[in-house]
């Protein structure tokens, strides 16, 4: 650069010139003369400007893993030990666990209400509970023997064992009365006038029945729930009529995925029938089925029933699938199932008690396809559905006509369609107010009779329940309808009996934990309709009881 180089000339030209001084003033020289040969004229040469540009160190990105020992040095701490009072804490009581229940009733016309149970608790892994209760009424000072008796006692229980298995079962002994008395509703004028004893037209229902199942009572490692049990009864009826049943049942479900279940069952049902003759209704079926749950939404089941009974071999089918349209609002679903149902004595009986029990048992066979939709809309609970049934062999009712004058029903069968419609509610309207309500339309199509004899058409259950909140009595209210239902004439006509239209008021309050009272009107608008002709209803009676538990 040009400024350090004109400094540097300038200093040296100094230098010289107080050396040249310095040899003048120098008497060891020789000459003090100075001769300059040439002249020096000192020149520096450009430089080119080099600009540097100051940049930051790299960053360091290593990561370093720093590891501490801490030796562990224990210190000892002497201190005295501290007094310790306890505290007296109250336990809570517990509620006072009742085993037993008693209701007992009596009431107009000389009816008399009797339920006891009794459970056996606080034992380990075991549940058992006995039972008993009872009802007759004795209308015979109005109509003459008009009355009915029903009493069942028995015992059920389950036991769970150490080993993951469980048993339970139970037998019972119940004895029904009943009395053709619709002799007092003669069909002809010829009939009229007609007197039986008690004993002459009492009819008894004699049922011995035993059920054991052995099943898993724990989850198992392949999750596979498993099943096995074995049911019997023994039924006799006058006159010298007897029936016995058998039914045994294996079966077994694997979950798959946890939810969905692979399903297998075996069933061999025997029922023998003994009058004058033998008759045996045995059936045997096989009923695979696989359900699939699809995201939590949709459900989808495939299956069959197969079933074999007198030669003859049957496949019917057992689909379904649900679907949630709107989440906790609306739900569909649709199917189509068949099965064989058995009627037995036992079954028909407990529908028409005035059935002439010498009588011929058959099967019957249903498959019914259906849809509906389900949900829940402000708390309202409603199921909807509407379906197609396939009868053979449907069991009618109808009047038997001889030479005693006592009615009875014969029992006959035929084939025929069914389309129904039907719904049931639950509606919470206001509080501490439970309505609930059921509805079933139905409309027949028989292959040879007429109509179906003795089976409704319309019917409609609906009940309220009040419970007051200042004290503690509890009201309810039923309502049953029914249409009139159709029935054979003596020449062989159809005609349709009286409806039914049955309102009953009940009221049960509570004096004490252990104590109650109450009291039930039936039938407030006396609705004398037959059920089956010539077996009108008592009309309007009333009880009166109190309740118990210990």
């Amino acid at each position: 650069m040009r400024t350090p180089s004109i400094r540097f000339l300038l200093a040296s030209c100094l230098c010289c010139t107080v050396s040249l001084l310095s040899a003048q003033g120098n008497p060891n020289l020789e000459d003090n003369s100075v001769t300059v040969v040439t002249n020096f004229e000192a020149r520096l040469t450009d430089a080119e400007r080099v600009r540097v540009n100051p940049a930051p160190p790299p960053t360091d990105t290593t990561s370093r893993r720093q590891t501490y020992t801490i030796l562990p040095r224990p210190l000892e701490v002497e201190y005295p030990a501290p007094t310790i009072r306890p505290r007296a804490v109250r336990r809570e009581e517990q509620e006072e666990i009742k085993n037993g229940y008693a209701k007992i009733g009596l009431g107009v016309p000389n009816a008399l209400y009797g339920d006891l149970s009794y459970d056996l608790t606080g034992q380990d892994n075991l549940d058992l509970g006995l039972f008993a209760n009872h009802y007759s009424f004795n209308n015979d000072k109005n109509l003459a023997n008009q009355r009915a008796s029903d009493t069942k006692i028995g015992a059920r229980g389950n036991y769970l064992f150490e080993q993951g298995f469980a048993v339970k079962g139970g037998l019972s002994y119940d004895t029904r009365s009943r009395y053709y008395y619709g002799y007092n509703f003669p069909e002809f004028e010829r009939d009229s006038n007609l007197t039986f004893d008690q004993d002459e037209v009492r009819q008894r229902f004699n049922t011995f029945a035993l059920d054991a199942q052995i099943y898993n009572g724990t989850r198992t490692e392949g999750d596979i729930d498993y099943r096995a049990g074995i049911s019997l009864y023994l039924m006799d009826a006058d006159p010298s009529v007897r029936e016995t049943g058998m039914d045994i049942t294996v079966g077994g479900t694997k979950w798959i995925n946890g939810t969905n279940p692979l399903d297998v069952t075996f069933r061999a049902d025997f029922t023998s029938f003994k009058d004058t003759s033998s008759q045996s209704l045995n059936v045997f079926s096989l009923s695979p089925s696989y359900t699939v749950l699809i995201a939590d939404r949709i459900k989808l089941k495939a299956g069959v029933h197969l079933t074999s009974q007198e030669d003859d071999f049957d496949i019917f089918p057992n689909v379904s699938a649900s679907a949630v349209i709107i989440e906790g609002l609306l739900s569909a679903f649709a199917g189509v199932e068949g099965n064989v149902v058995k009627n037995t004595l036992r079954s028909l009986s407990d529908y028409n008690p005035w059935i002439n029990t010498r009588l011929r048992v058959r099967n019957s066979e249903a498959t019914r396809f259906y849809g509906g939709v389900e949900g829940t809309f402000r708390r309202i609970a409603y199921r909807a559905e509407a379906g197609y049934k396939y009868l053979d062999n449907l069991a009618l009712y109808t009047t038997r006509r001889d030479g005693s004058g006592i009615p009875m029903f014969d029992v006959i069968y035929d084939d025929g369609s069914q389309v129904y419609l039907q719904g049931t509610a639950t509606l919470p309207l206001v509080e501490n107010l439970d309505l609930s309500a059921t509805f079933v339309q139905r409309f027949y199509s028989m292959e040879d009779e007429e109509k179906p004899f003795h089976l409704p058409s319309l019917s409609l259950n609906a009940a309220g329940i009040y419970t007051l909140a200042n004290i503690p009595l509890q009201l309810r209210a039923d309502l049953f309808l029914e249409n009139g239902l159709p029935y054979q004439t003596a020449e062989g006509g159809t005609d349709n009996l009286n409806a039914l239209l049955d309102l009953s008021l009940s009221a049960e309050y509570t004096i004490t934990d252990t104590f109650g009272a109450w009291v039930r009107v039936n039938n407030l608008l006396n609705n004398k309709r037959e059920r089956f002709f010539q077996y009108p209803t008592i009309g309007t009676n009333f009880m009166v009881g109190g309740t118990a538990s210990f």
